[in-house]
């Protein structure tokens, strides 16, 4: 019976102390895990180098690559991955994933014939649409629609939809956005924003929603000011994690240097955050590096 009761009280302590965790993927990648269930969110850890964009190269995923990087942050195991949008640098790695570490693919019509094009089967993709609300273990993943920003002179680039399943290895430009998703991520300990764009439009779809932490995307961004005044401040996110910053042309480098993105300016975020957002903790961790989220 104390053998028993013993057992009882360890258990309940684990989940009450469990943490929610966060870990760097590169890019706008990265895992969460509540130590029972683990979440994939935009795996691109391959990374497409620019003469890879000419129109007769070819791309496809690196499991090597995909292997050291999911080893070192100590997954094991996928229960589900989510991609943002269906570009390279979003999701190059996620069919790769989900066939190694199991779990399914949740995204847009495009997000999921890319898994079907390299070997994903109809049972392990799910189509998702604004303010579904997946439960995968104890998290509640509620994605909204937040249209991608241009890259060039108001153009987008590999814009449109995937409309069949897109085999690899093919050309980079064959990666066509289609919808772009944020995510609200809900867990007992607290709650999340992931926003996947680095600008604020009218309408917002996230104008009402406040986090605990919140993940932003800082790369292609009207203004640092904006991303404060619009979205951080009105958040009352207590946690501010920055993501797509870094060089997503380049390797991932494993001395745990990270090589910014050219023009991302990450100097200037970080001095706008300090007279803007004082209260807000700011994390820049580097790849792989845990972060308890709450």
């Amino acid at each position: 019976m104390r053998t028993l009761l013993s057992f009882f009280l360890l258990t309940y302590s684990f989940t009450l102390f469990a943490q929610v965790t966060f870990r760097w993927l590169g890019t706008s990648g990265f895992i969460l895990s509540d130590s029972e269930t683990t979440l994939v969110f935009d795996p691109a850890i391959t990374r497409i180098p620019l003469y890879d964009f000419l129109p007769f190269r070819t791309v496809q995923s690196d499991p090597n690559e995909v292997q050291y990087w999911m080893n070192k942050c100590g997954v094991k195991s996928v229960d589900a991955t989510f991609v943002n949008h269906a570009h390279t640098d979003h999701i190059i790695d996620a069919p790769n994933v989900v066939k190694t570490y199991g779990g399914k693919l949740f995204g847009s019509s495009s997000v999921t014939n890319v898994g079907l094009g390299q070997g994903l089967s109809s049972n392990q993709v799910q189509v998702i649409k604004t303010k579904d609300q997946i439960k995968v273990g104890k998290f509640t993943i509620e994605p909204f629609n937040t249209p991608h920003a241009p890259h060039l002179f108001n153009i987008l680039l590999m814009e449109g939809d995937i409309t069949i399943p897109l085999a690899t290895p093919t050309s980079a430009w064959n990666y066509l956005s289609g919808v772009t998703h944020s995510f609200l991520i809900k867990h007992p300990k607290g709650s999340i924003l992931f926003q996947a764009i680095g600008r604020i439009y009218t309408p917002d779809p996230l104008i009402d929603i406040k986090a605990d932490v919140l993940f932003l995307t800082i790369a292609n961004r009207n203004s640092s000011e904006e991303l404060i005044q619009k979205r951080i401040l009105p958040s009352k996110a207590k946690r501010v994690i920055p993501l797509h910053y870094d060089n997503f042309f380049l390797k991932m480098r494993r001395d745990g240097v990270i090589d910014d993105f050219w023009g991302v300016n990450v100097d200037d975020f970080k001095d706008k955050m300090q007279l803007l957002a004082k209260k807000a903790l700011v994390n820049w961790p580097t790849y792989c590096e845990e972060v308890s989220l709450f």
